[in-house]
């Protein structure tokens, strides 16, 4: 394939959705010489699913690959065994090799979202670090200081504070490094928090001689609860969502995230972008108009313009009109009286009795039956079962006794 050198394609993957780049100019150049180069991104299997927060580099990687270059996918499942402690602001427990096969199951079916995973060159970095000799590692760790690791922001607030740092968290950004190495990259593509392992990636590489990667790292996701989008936190939109739930999460971000999730993590025309920007900045039209925009695109992305537009209807009947969901899960209750805690545990709608209570004092509880809805408030009370109640828990669950 003829590596494309389109001037505006190469101008805004070197700005749309960046942070940070080095080196700038020698990317440019490279990209615009018509030469084939390989583009690495690492991803640790730290669970099952795959959310937008790291979708947004397969999409860039993507915009790579449109243009014909070579595409390095490194699966971790070595790395995972230590964790990478860029965002941990305590010592992470280290993944078992079960754990690790259990998440990857369906890592690349996920991927295939994105990118044309047949033109994708797949590594597990066990391949080459579980026989990496001890006396290259020692080698290599000879070029960096405890020093340099420790000054990083997560170590520093760590040790300030008095939490434990794990030697072995200090070779992670070494054997990521190496990654670089294994696979001669010319660009590696990270998150901002990734800066630190990326950098010492390009030193790792001039320790064997070879000429260091250009580094891009992308804008921070922001998760839905305005932390960073982090699978440990379960603030995430996952790609591999249902469309209802996933139009359902992105319609209940803060507004100040739609821009950012815009350039991010959609490839909607970025003049079109601005357009959507300058409307909210002077207030001609109502955000929620443009988060529906917003997640009919993403939704669309992953499943098809079709689906999105049904999970569209969907949550307005449900969210605005208040009307109940077209499906409806059906649960067997056999037994016929109920303390309303218990129910709400076997309707799975509540993990705990203590969450179960909190909701129904808080008249988060609804029982709908034919044209009929009743708030619960009473946490001792006992309820009798009968078939075709629906059971509203909050907002957006619901379940029907059967």
């Amino acid at each position: 394939m003829k590596i494309d050198t389109n001037p505006e394609k190469i101008k805004e993957i070197l700005e749309r959705g960046t942070e940070d780049i080095i080196d700038k100019k020698h990317l440019e150049k490279a990209l615009l010489s018509g030469k084939k180069l390989n583009i690495k991104f690492g991803i640790d299997p730290t669970g099952p699913k795959i959310h937008l927060g790291r979708a947004t580099a397969l999409l860039k990687l993507k915009d790579f690959q449109e243009l014909g270059h070579k595409i390095i996918l490194i699966i971790g499942n070595f790395t995972a065994q230590i964790g990478d402690a860029s965002d941990k602001d305590s010592l992470r427990r280290p993944l078992t090799e079960d754990e690790i096969k259990k998440n990857l199951e369906t890592y690349l079916i996920q991927i295939g979202k994105i990118l044309d995973i047949n033109k994708v060159q797949v590594c597990y970095n066990e391949q080459w670090l579980s026989v990496l000799k001890l006396r290259t590692l020692l080698s290599l760790s000879m070029n960096f200081t405890a020093q340099q690791m420790i000054q990083r922001r997560n170590f520093k607030e760590r040790w300030e504070a008095g939490k434990p740092i794990g030697l072995h968290e200090m070779f992670y950004p070494i054997l990521q490094g190496y990654d670089s190495v294994a696979v001669n990259a010319d660009i590696e593509i990270g998150g901002f928090d990734q800066l630190f392992n990326l950098k010492i990636g390009r030193e790792v590489q001039k320790f064997f001689g070879m000429e260091p990667q250009d580094i891009m790292t992308l804008k921070m996701i922001y998760g839905l609860d305005g932390r960073k989008m982090s699978t440990s936190w379960g603030n995430v939109i996952n790609i591999s969502d249902e469309p209802n739930l996933m139009f359902d999460k992105i319609m209940s971000l803060k507004d100040n995230l739609i821009i950012n999730y815009f350039e991010c993590c959609t490839r909607v025309p970025i003049e079109q972008v601005k357009k959507y920007e300058k409307a909210l900045n002077d207030k001609k039209v109502n955000p929620k108009e443009i988060k529906k925009i917003l997640a009919r695109a993403i939704v669309s992305q992953f499943y098809s313009e079709e689906i999105a537009l049904k999970a569209e209807a969907e949550f307005e009947k449900v969210a605005e009109k208040k009307e109940l969901p077209s499906e409806i899960q059906k649960i067997i209750i056999n037994e016929t009286k109920l303390n309303i805690l218990d129910l709400l545990i076997k309707l799975q709608l509540v993990k705990s009795k203590s969450e179960a209570r909190r909701l129904v004092e808080q008249g988060g509880v609804k029982f709908i039956f034919g044209n009929r809805a009743e708030i619960k408030t009473d946490w001792q009370e006992i309820v009798k079962i009968k078939k075709g109640i629906v059971v509203q828990a909050g907002k957006k669950n619901f379940r029907e006794i059967s």
